[in-house]
């Protein structure tokens, strides 16, 4: 015997099945109402705290069933009695079930950016399932690179100098620049690699000079539409 669902209603031992045709219909929602939902911004490593906006009892809590999603993925079920986490939050996603149910996200990493959806769900008086409640916000996840550190590397051959200039844990894709008075400089070494868990890029590059000059080196780094530089000076002894 088939089932006829309803807009809101649960069908029997498919809830997982319901829920991703509830969270189309919610991302239609948003799309068609024009309603754009609020920012946050948070940095790689920083904790989160996301909130359902629904103000609630402890008696009422026990009843509702709580889905927290990212974009089109499962992050968190809160169904009475137990608690579901997916995967890629598990051991670093806890709940916050006071008067406003919310969910904290530790250790935030930049494919954690994305819209969450609260989706809230209260039986009526016969039991069924409903939509109660919804809402959104927009995550935004920043890697900012740090000012980079030069470093002396000592005497390569008589009379040069080499500098190493470097930065990390930053994002999107940097390129490294040296500088003497606005002029671009040649650099004898550059590296850049990518954490390929974390997605977190590491840039360094080697730079060699006569000593016999005064000089003054900008070490400039360039990621997206921003730049964190750090400057060098060698006085001629």
């Amino acid at each position: 015997m088939g089932h006829t669902m309803k807009w809101g209603t649960l069908p029997p031992k498919r809830p997982c099945l319901w829920l991703s045709q509830l969270l189309v219909l919610t991302g239609l929602f948003y799309f068609c109402s024009g309603i754009t939902p609020k920012s946050v911004t948070k940095r790689v490593k920083e904790t989160v705290m996301l909130s359902c906006d629904y103000n609630t009892s402890t008696e009422e809590l026990t009843s509702l069933r709580i889905y927290w999603q990212k974009d089109s993925k499962m992050v968190l079920a809160i169904l009475p009695g137990k608690v579901q986490v997916w995967p890629e939050y598990k051991n670093r996603t806890i709940t916050d079930m006071n008067d406003n149910p919310r969910i904290v996200i530790l250790a935030l990493r930049l494919s954690d950016s994305g819209t969450y959806t609260c989706v809230i769900q209260k039986p009526d008086l016969k039991g069924a399932y409903k939509l109660e409640h919804l809402t959104s916000v927009r995550l935004m996840i920043r890697a900012d690179f740090p000012v980079p550190t030069i470093n002396d590397l000592g005497n390569p051959s008589p009379n040069i100098r080499r500098l190493i200039c470097s930065t990390s844990g930053g994002f999107p894709r940097p390129h490294l620049y040296w500088l003497e008075n606005g002029e671009e400089l040649n650099a004898t070494n550059t590296t850049l690699s990518q954490d390929p868990e974390t997605k977190l890029y590491m840039i360094s590059s080697e730079l060699d000079f006569n000593m016999t000059s005064n000089h003054s080196f900008l070490c400039l780094v360039k990621y997206g539409d921003l730049t964190v530089s750090q400057t060098f000076y060698w006085q001629e002894c």
